[in-house]
């Protein structure tokens, strides 16, 4: 043994290696067959059937199933079709964590795809760690789910960090210098609090106001009053699904106006229905695009399966699922004639530049985590996003 390479590191190289060569390294390999037969390829997914969350996992689910649909309907992958296993957490992260050990355990899954949330994923993942099973595209942005050195995770899309710093600059280059943030009371809140904190500093912004959001939607008039009080000239919502949506909802109620400035995670659809005409102005970052998009081929294919399935109403958040579904199945392509766990992640590895459809995915034995994409669209008076 080198004397002068540190255990952990000979360990990483030796699971690394033994991934490589079809090894059994320990926990990280075990059931490395799991989830694959001769006839289909079972993926799990914890995430919001239910709870306050649920309208946007919804969008989610459906616009992965459209791709999923569609590559089962042409014989799958390789002649396997893929079989998406999904179970309820109601954003809570205990469930998530049952959840992820009921689907390794008991359902045998190959990866899991696409968590809901950034609470559930966060309590997931070490049990993925732990079990070498990868943890692929989870809805969520949280840079606790971007961090170097971790084995199994792989994100396509940009973070909450780069959303919120690209919001931040956006306010100061027009000249707004006094903002406020409402944030859910979890780690996904705390964490974008975080991000939000470090940019003003870097772009000269001031925060005057920061309230927590609680999930079940009590204390929502404490939080109107604590930023109403200062009368920012934007406010921040670090927030997904009902939550962002009751807070800008409860803060108009009460006689105020801002300019409300929204992450991802939230839907268009869902916005429109709950506020109406008083939607139009809200501001959204979006890190994939947008599914109205003609000159891009990923857009058009959405379009067409959409189209083919009834759907006519569209969302950022159908997009992001089947965007996530074109990469899972890319890698599962990748994956040789029989995909193992250990063959999924070398498989996702090699993705050094792909192209899916204009959208573009590089990682790496290093890398991986994807994508720099971020946009800012306002809501229109028809109820879709403009420039």
């Amino acid at each position: 043994m080198d004397a002068g390479v540190p255990p952990r590191f000979l360990r990483r190289d030796f699971l690394r290696w033994g991934a490589a060569l079809g090894l059994a390294g320990g926990p990280a390999f075990a059931q490395d067959s799991a989830g694959v037969t001769d006839s289909e390829i079972v993926i799990g997914q914890s995430c919001q059937l239910s709870g306050p969350l649920a309208a946007l996992t919804t969008e989610v689910r459906q616009g992965a199933a459209l791709y999923f649909d569609h590559v089962n309907a042409a014989g799958g992958v390789r002649g396997r079709k893929i079989r998406v296993v999904a179970i309820d957490d109601a954003y809570d992260p205990k469930k998530a964590a049952e959840n992820t050990k009921k689907l390794i355990d008991e359902d045998k899954v190959l990866a899991l795809f696409q968590y809901a949330g950034t609470p559930p994923a966060l309590a997931a993942l070490p049990i993925a760690e732990e079990r070498g099973v990868p943890f692929i595209a989870p809805f969520t942005g949280s840079d606790g789910l971007r961090q170097p050195g971790s084995r199994y995770v792989f994100n396509i899309k940009a973070g909450y960090a780069a959303e919120l710093d690209a919001t931040v600059k956006q306010l100061a280059s027009v000249g707004i210098s006094r903002i406020a943030a409402v944030y859910l009371n979890n780690p996904f809140g705390t964490g974008g609090l975080a991000s939000v904190e470090k940019s003003v500093q870097v772009h000269k912004v001031n925060l005057v106001a920061k309230a927590p959001l609680e999930v079940d939607g009590s204390k929502m008039a404490d939080a109107v009053a604590a930023v109403a009080k200062e009368s920012p000239q934007a406010i921040i919502v670090i927030s997904a699904g009902k939550p962002s949506v009751d807070f800008v909802d409860a803060y108009l109620n009460a006689g105020h106006r801002s300019t409300f400035y929204m992450l991802s995670v939230i839907s268009n659809a869902q916005l429109v229905k709950a506020l109406g005409e008083r939607a139009r102005g809200v501001v959204v970052s979006q890190v994939v695009p947008s599914p109205w998009n003609q000159s891009m081929p990923i857009s058009r294919e959405f379009q067409t399966l959409a189209k083919a399935k009834g759907i006519t109403e569209y969302t950022f958040s159908q997009m992001e699922g089947f965007i996530s579904a074109r990469f899972l199945v890319e890698a599962l392509q990748r994956a040789g004639a029989k995909p193992t766990r250990a063959g999924l992640v070398q498989a996702m590895e090699s993705m050094k530049s792909v192209n899916l459809g204009g959208y573009p995915v590089e990682l790496g034995p290093g890398q991986h985590s994807s994508g720099k994409f971020v946009d800012l669209l306002m809501m229109g008076r028809d109820g879709r996003f403009t420039k």
